[in-house]
């Protein structure tokens, strides 16, 4: 039982240690000479409870995790990102003014009326990212058709004036028509924001982590098309006047013809915005945008804006709804006495997907 210790014992004195105490990282370098072998071992000095020293391993330093999370992070930041937003723009009451050759046009179309009016409706953004650069399109499009009949028709500015061939001194005076009235109105504008993006802070996923914060700078422009054409007719018995003053017969019979006026135009504005989100936890970010166009340089005058305002839920990994109050302006003249001017608010419902 006792020739496995002695042999070991034999094999160890055979052994030639040098153990030299040399000042290095406070540590003791420990040679061990051997046949055949050198090994040179670098241990920490330590000291227990009683004051004896003690070899113990060094401690792993934290660096190779700090440089495992910016790789990561870089990992992240040096990718495709792409993100698409559908939303429903909810406008109680749409305000509208159109002046065609000097005759101003004013409606204000409550949601139920347009809902029941509208014919086309497209809108969604798009936005692509690498790193922190990226690119953003954006389209926002109504079409609607509204039509109306009744007895009488009065206003002051009015395209009557051109047809019932008027004196001057006459044609800014109030023309009233009895009679069967019947109108139409077809009605459709287009815009397209398209913009360069920079991103400053978190990179914007549905799940962020609380107290994150996101900022998007974006430089583009917006394009505008707006179109609207009048049509009126006017049949059996009827009378003109012009502040109470009867047109003739002859002229009132030209009234049979269907009358009408139509503006449209396309112009493109220079667009800036900003966009930004709070992460106030994990699943719930609260966010901001706005957006400014045109500053007058494609018109007498020409103005755009945003301006919204809600809060966003996470749903999953890669989607997110939102709700927000949205308003939303449009002015512009464009001389020879047209113009268009636009102005709606209300709650916007929105739908976002992220593609990474």
């Amino acid at each position: 039982m006792r020739v496995f210790p002695l042999a070991a014992l034999a094999t160890l004195s055979s052994l030639c240690l040098e153990v030299g105490a040399k000042p290095h990282d406070n540590g003791i370098n420990l040679v061990v000479n051997q046949p055949d072998v050198t090994q040179s071992i670098v241990t920490s000095q330590g000291t227990d409870e009683s004051g004896t020293d003690l070899l113990a391993p060094l401690e792993l330093s934290q660096a190779d995790d700090e440089e495992t999370e910016a790789g990561q992070t870089k990992d992240q930041e040096d990718s495709w990102r792409v993100y698409l937003d559908l939303y429903a723009f909810l406008v109680p009451t749409t305000t509208s003014t159109t002046t065609i050759n000097d005759n101003t046009f004013r409606s204000e179309l409550p949601l139920s009326e347009v809902l029941n009016n509208l014919d086309e409706a497209l809108t969604f953004r798009a936005s692509v990212e690498y790193g922190r650069l990226g690119f953003m399109a954006g389209i926002n499009h109504a079409s609607l058709s509204a039509s109306g009949s009744r007895s009488s028709y009065r206003q002051r500015t009015n395209p009557l004036r051109d047809q019932l061939g008027l004196p001057s001194a006459l044609r800014q005076q109030t023309i009233e028509v009895n009679g069967d009235f019947t109108g139409n109105v077809d009605a459709n504008q287009t815009i397209v924001d398209l913009a360069l993006r920079y991103r400053v802070g978190a990179i914007q996923k549905p799940r962020m982590d609380k107290g994150s914060t996101s900022f998007l700078g974006l430089l583009g422009a917006r394009i505008i098309d707006a179109n609207i054409t009048t049509d009126w007719s006017l049949s059996r018995e009827k009378t003109v006047t012009v502040d109470g003053v009867r047109v003739n017969r002859e002229r009132s019979r030209e009234l049979e013809r269907a009358s009408g006026n139509s503006w449209g135009n396309t112009w493109v504005q220079p667009l800036i915005g900003a966009y930004g989100s709070y992460a106030i936890s994990e699943d719930w970010q609260a966010f901001a945008y706005l957006d400014a166009g045109g500053f007058g340089l494609s018109g007498e005058q020409d103005l755009s804006g945003t301006a919204q305002a809600g809060i966003a839920y996470a749903l999953g990994n890669s989607a997110q709804l939102s709700l927000s109050y949205k308003y939303f302006s449009l002015d512009y003249a464009g001389g020879g006495g047209n113009g268009y001017n636009t102005d709606q608010s209300g709650v916007n419902l929105g739908l976002r997907w992220l593609f990474d």
